[in-house]
């Protein structure tokens, strides 16, 4: 209910039918009538606008035109809706490669069922022809490109032989 009374429309409607009725009333009272009597002469207007609204005569081809106007409109609707968020690709989407401990690492974005991103096809490449690494390696420490045959990590094998 809150949400309702603080809703724009309903705070605008609100204020012209009540700035009516007290304009109105203090009119009547200065003109010394009886502020019940336009009071019915409102009540008996509205009741006579909806009584001519329902007994107004409706054509067929007017009902049709209206139900093929309104889903038209609802098709345009939709087709709007969709080439706008084919355009709100998120921008951290073209971010798919990194260094990380001399390695440079690539991957790809999958868009789950919820929405949400996550990341796949996570892998590291060469840093100098992109291809993507094999490990190398007694203790899979290292990576080696098998297209230039540059071997990196090899250097976190040596800190940790050389820490004991």
């Amino acid at each position: 209910m809150k949400k309702f009374t603080q809703n724009p429309w309903v705070i605008g409607i609100g204020t012209c039918v009540i700035g009516t009725v007290i304009s109105t009333s203090v009119v009547d009272w200065i003109k010394g009538i009886d502020w019940l009597s336009t009071l019915k002469v409102v009540i008996k207007f509205l009741a006579n606008a909806v009584i001519a609204f329902l007994n107004f005569d409706i054509k067929v081809w007017w009902l049709l035109v209206f139900i093929g106007v309104g889903v038209l409109v609802l098709f345009v609707i939709a087709k709007i809706q969709d080439a706008k968020s084919i355009d709100d690709t998120p921008a951290f989407l073209s971010y798919t490669r990194d260094t990380v401990l001399g390695f440079a690492w690539e991957w790809e974005y999958t868009k789950t069922y919820e929405g949400k991103y996550t990341i796949s096809n996570l892998h590291p490449v060469c840093s100098e022809c992109g291809m993507i690494l094999k490990q190398d390696g007694a203790l899979r420490l290292g990576m080696k490109c098998l297209r230039c045959d540059k071997r990196l990590g090899e250097f976190l094998f040596d800190r940790c032989s050389n820490a004991h």
